[in-house]
């Protein structure tokens, strides 16, 4: 077992948003979790790394075990060192060059000599396409490219999972294929992924597991030819119809508007 999740609990203020969600991932395993705005799925991810600790619940990834209600900044920092995450909007520095910016987590987590970084940074930015923008400022990047380079901040560090939060909801149409066919080419590496996003397609070909989740539990989860073709909860079928046939469902919410507007209310404690 690779990541272990007992019983997260979180509430913002009166707002219960995690209601006992328990989970676990086996290693290897490209786990997609779907779910509407405010189903939690943002805020789950962010407790496995205690981004926003649970208020009860303990996580576990490798033998590595933390409680959320009772833990310290060494346990914290110990499970932090073997999850990496890919951000919505990116989180680069902007007054470092996208080079500068893969090696900061080798140079100030891993400890690693500056030259090794660079060596190592460099390889990992031509792995995924920016062999030519080493010495380029975020601002001078797509949004694509932006996030590739996030994509490879996270691995330099050689994590046991990568945790992506809605990695293209922030990129224009025309962008999101090379970012999904850069995670598409990581998931083949083997490495254990927990993906929030609502694309379907990528969900369909790359997932060996998807999650439907509303309310702040687990509604179903099983195989993409499963739960994606054939859904057996009534609500995670009315979520697909309204993604895969809007003009079925007169409550359609457009999906990018949805996703970011779940990220606001994360970062509100709404």
């Amino acid at each position: 077992m690779m990541v272990s999740l007992k019983n997260i609990q979180k509430s913002f203020g009166s707002q219960k948003v995690l209601n006992g969600v328990d989970l676990d991932i086996d290693v290897g395993e490209v786990v997609v979790i779907l779910g509407p705005s405010g189903s939690g799925k943002t805020t789950l991810l962010r407790t496995i790394n205690f981004l926003d600790p649970g208020d009860d619940g303990s996580v576990t990834v490798g033998e590595h075990t933390v409680s959320c209600k009772k833990h310290s900044r060494p346990e914290v920092l110990q499970l932090r060192r073997r999850t990496a995450m890919v951000f919505q909007n990116y989180n680069l520095f902007a007054n470092k060059t996208i080079l500068e910016n893969v090696m900061e987590g080798l140079v100030t987590v891993k400890r690693r000599p500056k030259p090794v970084a660079e060596e190592i940074s460099r390889r990992m930015l031509t792995r995924v396409g920016l062999s030519e923008r080493f010495d380029y400022y975020p601002s001078a990047l797509s949004g694509g490219q932006q996030q590739r380079a996030g994509i490879a901040r996270a691995l330099v560090l050689e994590p046991d999972v990568i945790l992506f939060d809605e990695p293209t909801s922030a990129l224009d149409p025309e962008l999101v294929g090379e970012v999904l066919q850069t995670i598409k080419g990581i998931a083949e590496t083997g490495i254990t992924m927990i993906v929030v996003t609502h694309e379907i397609a990528f969900a369909k070909e790359v997932a060996s597991r998807v999650i439907y989740m509303q309310d702040g539990v687990i509604v179903e989860q099983g195989p993409p030819s499963e739960i994606l073709v054939h859904p057996k909860d009534p609500r995670t079928q009315r979520f697909l119809r309204r993604i895969t046939d809007p003009s079925q469902d007169p409550k359609h919410i457009d999906m990018r508007d949805e996703a970011v507007t779940d990220e606001k209310t994360v970062q509100a404690g709404a």
